[in-house]
């Protein structure tokens, strides 16, 4: 009998993989040179004409390739140029005048003025005054004319020569409108009435530019015997109007009555005809 001896071979597998570094150099390379430079493009097609266009007063008398402007003449309805000049006569529609002519018959105007005098007192239109009794709580006003911008210092009203007792007597300065007094434009206060024929005044600063005013006084206390300077007969139809009553009288002032404490605006006016008015004073400064 023999020995059997069997050998079985032992296989170890060995798998290799290559690494493979792989290195990339890249460098920029020298510039080359500047190509040469193109050929001129065709010219664009010529564009249109321009046209000049104006307003009045400017024309354009050209053509679209040669303006010829120019200024039309001005008138009464159309803007434009005009001739200067320093004529106060001329009639003219087309000419302008300087501030030489404007000031010549400025100054010519003034001069046919008479100013007020510094210190003096003026009063209401009217032709007569004499001693008029006033009612209490009516507020008389008299129309008061101003040609040339004055600064006045004083507003006052005279007792007459009757007067006794004491009053005190609001007295103002209102503004026209439409002919008749209307918005108030100085309530000066009141000013105490002591003896007769006394002028009672009461210290303003008040300057009036050329115009209608109405100057107005009112007893709100009244004296005894409460008489003042006032209207008899007036010529003040021919300043404010002369809407003639039935009675045919001219108007001469208007009233308010019932009229207390600080004075408002004019309403519920009566008109005054010939006498009984009370006149109020200013003083110019």
């Amino acid at each position: 009998m023999s020995d059997l001896i069997v050998i079985q071979p032992q296989v170890t597998t060995l798998t290799v993989t290559e690494d493979v570094n792989q290195v990339v150099v890249s460098s920029v390379g020298v510039q080359g040179a500047t190509g040469a430079t193109g050929a001129t493009g065709a010219t664009g097609a010529q564009g249109a004409s321009g046209v000049v266009t104006v307003n009045a007063p400017l024309t354009n008398a050209g053509t679209s390739s040669a303006a010829n402007l120019s200024v039309s003449a001005g008138s009464t309805s159309a803007a434009g140029v005009l001739q200067l000049t320093d004529s106060v006569s001329s009639t003219s529609t087309t000419t302008a005048a300087t501030p030489n002519s404007v000031k010549t018959a400025y100054d010519f105007g003034n001069s046919m003025v008479l100013p007020f005098i510094s210190t003096n007192y003026y009063r209401g239109v009217g032709v007569n005054s004499a001693t008029t009794s006033a009612s209490a709580n009516v507020t008389y006003y008299t129309p008061f004319f101003v040609p040339v911008t004055t600064t006045f210092d004083r507003i006052a009203i005279r007792t007459g020569t009757t007067f006794s007792g004491t009053a005190s007597v609001r007295l103002g300065i209102y503004n026209s409108s439409a002919g008749l007094p209307s918005t108030v434009l100085l309530d000066a206060g009141t000013v105490a009435a002591t003896t007769f024929t006394q002028t009672n005044a009461i210290t303003i600063n008040q300057q009036l530019t050329p115009g209608v005013y109405w100057l107005a006084a009112n007893s709100q206390t009244a004296a005894s015997t409460n008489t003042y300077l006032g209207i008899t007969s007036n010529g003040a139809g021919t300043f404010i109007g002369q809407p003639f009553s039935a009675a045919f009288a001219t108007i001469s002032y208007y009233t308010q009555s019932s009229v207390t404490g600080a004075f408002a605006t004019a309403t519920s006016l009566s008109a005054g005809t010939l006498s009984g008015g009370i006149f109020t004073f200013l003083r110019a400064a």
